[in-house]
């Protein structure tokens, strides 16, 4: 911890955090109380750009291996769960016919996870989504659009199935 404490990634305290892997700490913001298991990556695209940032609210768990592929910004509130395995990406690529996609444009658009969220095991989860506030998303979910509060969703893609008792 003290490795990326002195490359510039802020914690609050009482944090606990395993091997992980963070190419840009200096744009990562952890919370008072967070876990961070082992496999976990941080990953920022243009890190010298100030807006492409993570922040991680109070008492959030981030279970092994979930990664964060950050290209704008990801926000995630506090009390928040994300289990083992699940993706949140906010960048992708336009794919217009007749020309080379990797000669495309990219999109990025920010992901904010509100308080008190539960995100089962491998997700994903895209740019320009919203998971409100007390919402639950099933395993192995493809969220694509944004998730009202108090609701569960599950699937692929994503779909509202109840709400939240």
């Amino acid at each position: 911890m003290r490795y990326f404490k002195a490359l510039g990634l802020r914690f609050g305290q009482d944090c606990k955090i395993g091997k992980i892997v963070c190419d840009w700490p200096n744009n990562v913001i952890l919370g008072d109380k967070c876990v961070i298991l082992d496999g976990v990556i941080l990953g920022i695209g243009y890190g010298f750009k100030e807006s492409n940032t993570i922040r991680i609210g109070n008492s959030a768990f981030i279970g092994y291996n979930v990664e964060f592929n950050c290209t704008n910004s990801i926000t995630i509130g506090n009390n928040v769960l994300i289990a083992t395995g699940t993706k949140l990406v906010d960048v992708g690529h336009n794919y217009k016919l007749g020309q080379l996609i990797d000669s495309q444009p990219l999109t990025t658009l920010p992901i904010v996870i509100e308080d008190d969220v539960w995100i089962a095991a491998n997700c994903v989860i895209v740019g320009g989504v919203t998971i409100g506030k007390g919402s639950v998303i099933g395993a192995g979910s493809v969220v694509t659009k944004s998730v009202p509060p108090n609701e569960v969703w599950g699937g692929v893609p994503a779909k509202f199935i109840k709400n939240r008792e």
